[in-house]
């Protein structure tokens, strides 16, 4: 096959694959015998979910052609509140049915308050006109501000209901991690939308002309309202699965993973553009970020800086790939030259 045809048939998907082979490639070779232990894939497995739920939810932001910037602090400020819920509900006297309903209450506020989140960024798109970058970067301090206020910059514990990390570490049928379940359950139901429903069209034709799509008769703020419900009700379903792995809730727990995910979908070719992009890449997509994460883990002379510039220099690598993609300029670049006549 050609490499013009290679490209042209399912570039991202190919990009991908190239990606994922390099990054196994590489750590084979530097940390092969640590890297293929059943420890270090079992924790790639349980760390990927929690910010794979924030890209699925994310994503639909993307489809839509908005970037969302405040979903990390606004799930930072939801599980808040949810941690207080239920240190104060939860008591030791307290069997493990009672207390389950104690976190599903919790589990229901923190929904709420991602979907009033979402409603807010909403609002200020659609009916005001604001930026959907400047707008959520303005509510992403107004939340890290009311979070830090709330809990003066402290973390609150779970260790006082150690009900809670159990289920986020436990195993379903002996073998599928809780989080991992709960992303699959996430993931599929998300594909379906996108693939079946009504909305998933709208959302795809307001992503690739918004103004298009409001001659069609499509309530375009509606839209824009909803698309961020959905998006922040999931993505806080997300920091409620980050709350399980550190057994606690911060101001500014997973500060990083804003850029960490805007990468993970662009790598996908789900572009803030609107209107493109396959689920399906996503999966690939998210397993090299979480493998570069682990990976560079195993080096001692590595910290989380180092990752940060990997991710960077990667996400400056796709944006330029996905420039010639989206131009054509990639395919020209290995059209013949035509000889001049005469």
């Amino acid at each position: 096959m050609k490499i013009k045809e290679f490209f042209k048939k399912n570039p991202y998907t190919d990009i991908l694959l190239v990606f994922m082979t390099l990054v196994l490639l590489i750590f084979t070779i530097t940390k092969g015998k640590t890297f293929w232990q059943i420890g270090t894939w079992k924790g790639i497995v349980m760390q990927f979910p929690e910010f794979g739920v924030m890209v699925v939810g994310t994503m639909f932001c993307f489809l839509l052609g908005c970037i969302d910037m405040s979903f990390v602090m606004l799930g930072n400020f939801a599980t808040i509140m949810g941690v207080k819920y239920i240190t104060a509900h939860a008591t030791a006297e307290m069997s493990n049915g009672q207390v389950v309903g104690v976190i599903l209450v919790a589990f229901v506020i923190v929904c709420l308050i991602g979907a009033f989140g979402g409603v807010i960024n909403g609002l200020l798109i659609s009916k005001l006109g604001i930026p959907p970058v400047i707008a959520t970067i303005a509510m992403q301090m107004v939340w890290l501000g009311l979070s830090t206020g709330i809990t003066n910059g402290e973390t609150l514990s779970l260790k006082n209901v150690p009900l809670y990390a159990e289920i986020g570490h436990s195993m379903i049928f002996g073998f599928l991690p809780f989080p991992l379940l709960i992303f699959i359950i996430i993931f599929v139901i998300a594909y379906l939308v996108l693939r079946f429903t009504t909305y998933g069209r709208k959302l795809y034709m307001c992503g690739t002309n918004r103004k298009a799509a409001r001659f069609s008769a499509i309530n375009t703020d509606r839209m824009i309202i909803g698309t961020f419900v959905l998006a922040d009700v999931i993505c806080c379903i997300g920091s409620m699965l980050m709350v399980s792995t550190l057994n606690s809730a911060k101001a500014d727990s997973g500060e990083s993973y804003v850029m960490k995910i805007i990468l993970i979908l662009v790598l996908a070719g789900i572009l803030p553009d609107g209107g493109i992009g396959k689920m399906g890449n996503l999966i690939f997509s998210i397993l090299i970020i979480q493998i570069i994460t682990s990976g560079v883990n195993m080096f001692s002379n590595l910290n989380t800086y180092h990752g940060s510039f990997i991710y960077g220099g990667l996400l400056i690598i796709v944006l330029i790939l996905s420039t010639f993609l989206n131009g054509d300029r990639l395919q020209k670049l290995f059209k013949p030259k035509q000889k001049a006549a005469g």
